[in-house]
C-alpha cells in the first residue's frame, strides 16, 4: 500500500470509529483493527494519537468544507450557479450526516476539536452569506437565510433516523426561493 493510501486509510477510518464509539473509543488498537495496517504504519504517518487527532480534524475540514469552497471558487459560474453547485455538492454527499454529529460530540470536551469546529462553522456560514449576497440578498437577510439553510442541514444529521441529504433539496429550495 502506498504512502498516501496508508495515511488516507487511517484518516477515513477515524470518523467511522468516532461515530460508532465516540471520542473515547478512538484508539490506536481500534484504528489498527479497522484499517488492517500496522502500529508501525500509524507511527510512520502520525506523531502519536495527538498528531493523529490533529490530522483527522484537518482532514475533516478539508473533505467536508475547504474542498467545496475551493471547487466553487474555481468554477466559472454565475452567482446563482455557485449557490446551487454548493447546495448540490453538500446534498450529494451523505457521509457528513454520519460524521458531523461525531465531530460535534468530540468538540464538546476537546478544545482542539472545538476550535476546528468553530472554524468550519464560520467558514460555512460565511460562504453561504457571501453567495446569498451575490444573489441579491440584503446583508442581514443573507446572514439569516444562510443560518436557516445551515441549521436545516445540521439538524437533519441529528435526528434519528437521519434524514438523507437528498431529502433536504425541497426544503432548502423553499428557503432559497
Amino acid at each position: 500500500m502506498g504512502r498516501m493510501a496508508g495515511k488516507d486509510s487511517w484518516l477515513t477510518s477515524g470518523p467511522e470509529i468516532l461515530g460508532a464509539s465516540g471520542p473515547g473509543g478512538l484508539t490506536i488498537d481500534k484504528l489498527v483493527a479497522a484499517t488492517g495496517l500496522s502500529t508501525g504504519s500509524f507511527y510512520h504517518h502520525f506523531a502519536g494519537m495527538s498528531g493523529y487527532r490533529t490530522a483527522l480534524l484537518d482532514h475533516f475540514a478539508e473533505v467536508h468544507t475547504t474542498r467545496y469552497l475551493r471547487e466553487i471558487a474555481a468554477a466559472d459560474l454565475s452567482a446563482r450557479q455557485r449557490l446551487e453547485s454548493l447546495i448540490d455538492r453538500v446534498l450529494d454527499d451523505d457521509s457528513p450526516a454520519r460524521i458531523e454529529p461525531a465531530i460535534r460530540a468530540w468538540a464538546v470536551d476537546d478544545p482542539q476539536a472545538a476550535t476546528v469546529q468553530e472554524r468550519i462553522d464560520t467558514a460555512r456560514l460565511d460562504i453561504l452569506r457571501n453567495l446569498l449576497e451575490a444573489n441579491g440578498y440584503a446583508p442581514e437577510d443573507a446572514r439569516q437565510t444562510g443560518l436557516v439553510v445551515y441549521l436545516l442541514v445540521l439538524g437533519a444529521a441529528s435526528v434519528l433516523p437521519t434524514v438523507a441529504p437528498a431529502e433536504l433539496r425541497v426544503p432548502a429550495g423553499r428557503i432559497l426561493r
